[in-house]
């Protein structure tokens, strides 16, 4: 792009980026990369295991998920079953798909770097979410850093402090594990600490490591694009919080530090390796099932198929 991505930055952001909440504009739109048009092309070439397509109840307290398929339909049709149904298509990692997004992505975290030169980022991944009017994405916390940028239609986004009760370590751990993907308790009173955005085209919110966070739809099909980084003070994390699952579960151990500043970090780290080295972990980790496919002739645009398990 010509212009900066980011069109509202202050240099007085740098100082807390990362440790703060921070609501921006931006001009990803610009691109043309993600329209509807540009979409439905991307769905027709998408490689099956890098989309999930997900239906979900209504209670947030009740977090009911279901996992489906786009069954080979071609993509304007199924972008039109996302807009009339309650579903949320999430194509993941579009740097590995297509270069012009690769491209793209590139340019968001070198302008980050920019204005804020410690943030060097390496994994960095691409995802556009296609979501329906009213759906939501129940309470959960993400392991890499995150950041959410609206491209069209509008959504409500709460934002949780990353620390107990909203966060407790051992909820943290089993995502990391694969004991679960990334759904963590929620209560209805943890709201009354969250903070709130309605986010709308042309805005971007970035939260600190780990906030736990939910979403609800405005009543408007939504394209949102996400994109997620490591540091190296992320990979630290990652490895004191896998230690400390494996520990804890495996050996009945308490009470475990999180921090990634202390020699401790070190010994983890090899642990975490080893573990990871040896594939302990594999057989608790959680599979989920893929029991419903897109279907453009029903009126909430699917229909249920005999459950199978999602290709690895």
């Amino acid at each position: 792009m010509t212009q900066k991505i980011i069109a509202d930055w202050k240099p007085e952001y740098a100082a807390t980026f990362g440790a703060n909440q921070l609501l921006l504009h931006h001009r990803l739109s610009e691109t043309g990369l993600f329209t509807k048009e540009a979409l439905a092309k991307l769905i027709d070439r998408y490689p099956d295991e890098l989309y999930n397509l997900s239906t979900m109840g209504f209670d947030p307290e009740n977090p009911v998920w279901r996992e489906g398929t786009i069954s080979g339909h071609k993509g304007a049709d199924v972008i039109d079953a996302i807009e009339r149904g309650r579903m949320w298509l999430n194509l993941r990692r579009l740097e590995s798909v297509d270069r012009e997004y690769e491209k793209v992505l590139n340019e968001i975290f070198e302008e980050f770097q920019s204005y804020v030169p410690e943030f060097e980022t390496f994994r960095r991944k691409f995802g556009v979410l296609i979501s329906s009017p009213l759906v939501q994405v129940f309470y959960h916390a993400d392991v890499p850093g995150q950041s959410l940028w609206q491209i069209e239609g509008e959504k409500r986004v709460y934002v949780y402090p990353n620390k107990q009760p909203y966060l407790k370590p051992k909820n943290l751990e089993s995502i990391i594990l694969g004991e679960t993907e990334e759904e963590i308790p929620y209560d209805r009173a943890f709201d009354d600490d969250a903070t709130v955005y309605d986010l709308k085209a042309g805005e971007m919110v970035h939260w600190p490591l780990n906030c736990p966070h939910r979403v609800e739809n405005k009543d408007c099909l939504n394209i949102s694009v996400t994109t997620e980084h490591w540091t190296n003070d992320i990979r630290k994390s990652y490895a004191v919080n896998y230690a400390n699952g494996i520990m804890r579960r495996k050996f009945g151990v308490n009470n475990l530090s999180q921090d990634i500043n202390s020699l401790a970090v070190y010994p983890k780290a090899a642990l975490a390796l080893a573990w990871r080295k040896l594939n302990l972990s594999k057989s608790d980790q959680f599979v989920r099932m893929i029991d419903f496919k897109v279907d453009p002739k029903s009126d909430i645009g699917i229909s249920d198929v005999p459950a199978f398990a999602k290709a690895a």
